[in-house]
């Protein structure tokens, strides 16, 4: 109930805020755990493609938003859940390769944080551990705009139309180390805006 209540005023807010064009919806599977990794350039990208993924996705989210017992809450109800920045997170990873057993998708971050520039962080280890553990797809996604419907440090949005580009799904089972798994992850997903 409290997640159908907030994927439909959200996307009430997207249709007023942060008009949406999505490409690429043949490249998500219709069933099965795959990966979705994208860029991240704003606090909108998790809820962008939240409403603009065909399946509810579990994803990662900063411990600090669980603080709030409501919050906290609220946050569990999106079928997030916490990961501690900065240091290794075992537990969330773990849970993440849960969630992917079950076979739901779940929505990774490769630069673990926002960028706030035009240069691509260097990618999370994480993110190649998960990819190689659980031998799924990966969806690549890029989202483009999002940091000018809500830019670092903006209290309210500003009126963006917002693209969602899904590319073709991949594997990483070739690659040698957990770092090279989340590089060619990283790779693909800005391989998207050139093509």
């Amino acid at each position: 109930m409290i997640y159908y209540f907030t994927y439909y005023f959200t996307k009430l807010l997207s249709f007023v805020f942060f008009p949406r064009t999505v490409k690429g919806w043949d490249n998500v599977p219709k069933k099965g755990a795959y990966i979705l990794a994208s860029n991240h350039i704003s606090n909108l990208d998790p809820v962008i493609l939240g409403i603009s993924t065909p399946r509810r996705l579990h994803f990662l989210a900063k411990a600090e938003l669980f603080k709030s017992p409501l919050m906290g809450w609220w946050m569990k109800k999106l079928w997030a859940f916490p990961i501690k920045r900065g240091e290794g997170d075992f537990g969330a990873l773990k849970k993440t390769l849960h969630f992917l057993k079950e076979g739901y998708p779940v929505l990774l971050f490769p630069e673990g944080t926002r960028r706030l520039d035009d240069k691509p962080l260097p990618p999370q280890a994480g993110a190649g551990l998960v990819a190689l553990k659980s031998k799924v797809p990966i969806v690549p996604v890029y989202v483009k705009d999002s940091n000018k419907a809500m830019p670092p440090g903006a209290k309210f949005f500003t009126r963006t139309h917002v693209t969602v580009t899904y590319g073709k799904p991949f594997d990483v089972t070739e690659c040698p180390s957990y770092e090279a798994a989340s590089q060619k992850i990283l790779d693909e997903i800005y391989k998207i805006p050139a093509q």
